[in-house]
């Protein structure tokens, strides 16, 4: 009778001690920012994603910096690293994240840039579902982007301009011929990411004219048509952490 309670208090002693274990690494999980990888080029380079939660603490007029919490609600529940690809497939890059046995993030976003348009659209789309099953097949949340849009013709500089048309003798893409590129691949991905259930990180709406007139507003290119200032970035910043705290709901639903 006396060993019968020894192994009863013993198994109770385990039990309870498991419990504890199991419990501390919740805990700890949920105070352990999560990693969120931006996989991109140029656009994505310049846009400094490591500093984010810097530069949004230190805006005092930010709404997006409410006090710690451990709901995923406060830039500080997360850490960014950018991962460069200057091409658009982003396929070995995707795997070499994928594959790592530590820092390995907790959501990718993938961003393309303007650069890449116009060019094999349905090439694109198997590219991108392929980096979507692998994610979801490695369990990290797959974000994908909208490509930012570029300015039209119409609003540039004369110097844009000369160099525009330029290109249009060369046959090489123009602005019009990336901005009409680039809405159709957003078009896509907006209502494939819906398909799927997964959260976009929406980068056109923000920067374009208005949903009538979807090129990047005049004041918000650096100089080239295509790639952005700083106001730009700023804007931008104030878009990220909505879209995490709505992609980790998702995941959790």
């Amino acid at each position: 009778m006396k060993h019968t309670y020894r192994v009863l208090i013993a198994f109770c002693i385990f039990q309870f001690t498991f419990c504890i274990v199991i419990l501390c690494q919740e805990l700890n999980a949920m105070q352990k920012p999560k990693h969120i990888v931006l996989l991109g080029a140029s656009v994505g380079k310049a846009w400094n994603i490591e500093s984010l939660p810097d530069r949004l603490m230190k805006s005092s007029s930010s709404p997006l910096t409410p006090p710690h919490t451990s709901c995923l609600k406060s830039i500080e529940d997360y850490r960014f690293e950018f991962v460069g690809e200057y091409q658009f497939d982003k396929t070995k890059a995707l795997q070499q994240i994928l594959q790592r046995k530590e820092n390995k993030p907790d959501a990718i976003f993938i961003k393309e840039c303007a650069a890449y348009f116009p060019g094999d659209l349905s090439h694109y789309q198997e590219l991108m579902k392929s980096w979507i099953r692998q994610c979801k097949e490695s369990k990290v949340n797959l974000i994908p982007t909208t490509v930012v849009p570029v300015i039209k013709p119409g609003f540039s500089t004369l110097e844009i301009k000369v160099k525009d048309t330029i290109k249009w003798v060369l046959g090489r893409p123009t602005l019009a011929s990336r901005l009409e590129g680039l809405v159709k691949y957003n078009d896509w991905i907006r209502s494939y990411a819906q398909k799927e259930g997964l959260t976009i990180l929406d980068l056109e709406a923000p920067l374009r004219i208005s949903e009538g007139d979807r090129s990047l507003r005049a004041e918000l290119h650096s100089g080239d048509g295509l790639h952005l200032n700083q106001k730009a970035y700023s804007i931008l910043d104030q878009i990220v952490l909505p879209t995490l705290v709505q992609a980790f709901r998702k995941r959790k639903e």
